[in-house]
């Protein structure tokens, strides 16, 4: 009888059988589950309140403008398409970016955000090399070209005319915003160094003809003819345009013309690396 008992007592003394259906103290789970609940819950109302009621409600307020582009503020606002009421959240600074670049004038473009409610736009413009005869839009016109070989505007004005000339070369069927075949980039580059470093230099240059050495060539491989501001007599050198190159036919024209016989030479030849004269016929 006292074994029996024992086995009832132990039963119903609530011991190791009762944790065994749940109903003893709350497991370190348990415990665990709520704070994790109430974090979670308490992050999911911070993300709905932000999304919803805050961010909407920070517009954008300041657009910083920097440019160097001879166009107005305005206009480059309705090309960037920053117009009206923006909400800071929203704008997406890569497409704003894309928007100004596709645009000829604009070389390069940052576009930022600044918190909380302020976009900063630096805008760099094509800055003009040459002038070159292309075909737009079924007429040939005098187009102006970047260091780059971009055709990014048609020549307009006074400053555009004083641009030396780039002739020879197939332009053919172009747009604004195109570029030129990339064999002659190096050439729109040595013009942009020769206007930086010796824009006086840059002056007297009226002429570049590019000399195509057939089509047996190269690809790339062409020769310059050269006019300068201060003499009809041209000079042919390799497809390399610098200052050494500009100084030296300075000096070789004076001296031929100080001498009396530079009006009887029909052009000037540098490529050997001596010089080569032809003379007029007749």
């Amino acid at each position: 009888m006292s074994n029996v008992y024992a086995l009832r007592d132990q039963a119903a003394g609530g011991g190791p059988s009762d944790s065994r259906y749940g109903r003893g103290a709350p497991s370190a789970q348990a415990r665990l589950a709520r704070p994790v609940l109430l974090c979670l819950t308490a992050a999911c109302a911070f993300f709905l309140l932000a999304r919803y009621a805050i961010l909407p409600a920070l517009t954008v307020r300041h657009v910083i403008l920097t440019s160097d582009v001879s166009i107005s503020e305005d206009e480059l606002l309705a090309i960037s398409g920053l117009q009206g009421t923006s909400y800071w959240h929203s704008v997406a600074t890569d497409t704003i970016r894309k928007r100004l670049e596709a645009y000829p004038l604009v070389r390069k473009a940052i576009v930022e955000k600044v918190f909380p409610d302020t976009v900063r736009m630096t805008v760099w413009g094509r800055q003009p090399v040459a002038l070159v005869l292309a075909d737009l839009d079924g007429r040939s016109l005098p187009v102006v070209v970047d260091e780059e070989g971009v055709v990014f505007k048609v020549c307009s004005t006074s400053a555009d005319l004083d641009l030396p000339v780039v002739s020879g070369l197939p332009a053919g069927e172009t747009s604004l915003g195109g570029r030129l075949p990339g064999v002659y980039a190096p050439l729109f580059s040595q013009l942009k160094t020769l206007r930086d470093k010796s824009p006086s230099l840059m002056r007297l240059l009226s002429e570049v003809r590019i000399v195509s050495h057939g089509p047996q060539a190269p690809e790339g491989s062409y020769d310059l003819l050269v006019y300068l501001t201060t003499s009809q007599v041209p000079v042919l050198a390799t497809g390399t345009i610098d200052e050494s190159l500009l100084r030296y036919s300075l000096m070789v024209l004076d001296l031929l013309s100080n001498q009396g016989v530079l009006k009887n030479i029909q052009e000037l030849d540098f490529r050997s690396g001596e010089v080569v004269y032809r003379m007029k016929e007749g």
